[in-house]
């Protein structure tokens, strides 16, 4: 089925060819950052993913709670179209969430949304947007149902249990969302994993950010330990897992909200164990990363990862923004 809601009205094709958010700003120790946009504030927060077609998307909030923008890279994150307004959004508060690429190569959006005013109340609800044009066009929003005890709020992308089948992990519940009948049921043994990423490893095995472990689609979890920090404030933290089996999370290193350095640490056993010996940064500009800290992961191809986040210092040359590096998969093998 084709969405239905607004075109993207070409800019989104010429942008894809043109980008002038392609500043190089500073490097690493294996590649330079790219920076896809500029002048950005509050909860940016990127949801991330790469389509069928190896198109990297990525969406962002432009400022707090609104203006959702999406760019995109043809080039695997060289460079960058001048992010766009992501149209089912446009006239709604918002809170951003995550972006996942189905088995059929439909991409899903979800978001969150405030009830009313976001002066008044604080209460929030998941919705979401699918496309199936590589990220050009877009559905119009569905809900998942509302929570009149508790806030829903959705950081990491959905696990796609068959083709009905939706697993999300909402800060208050852990739900299978049915596509058919649109009614959430609780996953597994029903206990609630919080605002975590939970992924499924190449061998089927779940993995939640809560560090746990299950082998058996949630109806039983194993404690994993030592795991890498999530815990209680996961929306900070990723998760993600690669084709050669093994897992990647994303840890937040040093003082304050954003840290001073970021690292990688992995599982190569399906992730019953992890590697803290070898644990190489990702990110570490020599001084306080701006923000909250909210990098997202996915796997480009074969041989890389590739991140995108945010770091708000304004003394940072072109000040504030969002950023895409690129890490090699050598930079993550064993000793």
């Amino acid at each position: 089925m084709r969405p239905t809601s607004v075109l993207w009205f070409g800019v989104l094709l010429i942008g894809a060819a043109l980008s002038n958010a392609q500043e190089p700003m500073g490097q690493t120790a294996d590649a330079a950052l790219v920076r896809i946009a500029s002048k950005v504030s509050g909860h940016i927060h990127p949801a991330f993913c790469v389509s069928k077609q190896g198109t990297l998307l990525t969406i962002f909030s432009q400022s707090d709670f609104k203006d959702l923008r999406l760019s995109r890279s043809t080039d695997g994150g060289r460079t960058w179209s001048e992010p766009i307004p992501f149209p089912p959004t446009a006239k709604l508060a918002i809170y951003p969430g995550s972006l996942t690429v189905l088995t059929d190569g439909r991409i899903v959006h979800a978001w969150n949304t405030w009830y009313g005013d976001i002066k008044e109340t604080k209460s929030r609800f998941v919705q979401f947007a699918i496309s199936d044009d590589d990220g050009k066009t877009w559905s119009e929003p569905k809900s998942l149902p509302k929570n009149p005890n508790a806030q829903s709020v959705l950081r990491h992308a959905l696990v796609e249990l068959n083709a009905n089948e939706w697993l999300f992990p909402l800060a208050d519940q852990t739900v299978v969302y049915d596509v058919r009948t649109e009614k959430t049921a609780p996953f597994g043994d029903g206990r609630k994993h919080g605002l975590v990423p939970i992924v499924r490893t190449a061998k089927g095995t779940l993995v939640s950010g809560a560090g746990l472990r299950s082998t058996d689609r949630g109806k039983s979890w194993q404690k994993v330990e030592p795991f890498p920090k999530i815990g209680s404030d996961g929306w900070r933290y990723d998760l993600t897992a690669l084709d050669n089996g093994w897992l990647v999370a994303s840890e937040v290193q040093g003082p304050g909200f954003g840290g001073d350095r970021w690292r990688f640490v992995v599982s190569r056993d399906d992730g019953a164990s992890w590697d803290f010996e070898r644990t190489p940064e990702f990110y570490n500009p020599g001084r306080p990363i701006g923000g909250r800290a909210c990098p997202k992961t996915v796997q480009l191809g074969k041989d890389a990862v590739g991140t995108v986040f945010y770091d708000i210092d304004a003394q940072q040359p072109g000040g504030p923004g969002v950023f895409f590096l690129r890490t090699p998969l050598a930079k993550l093998a064993a000793k």
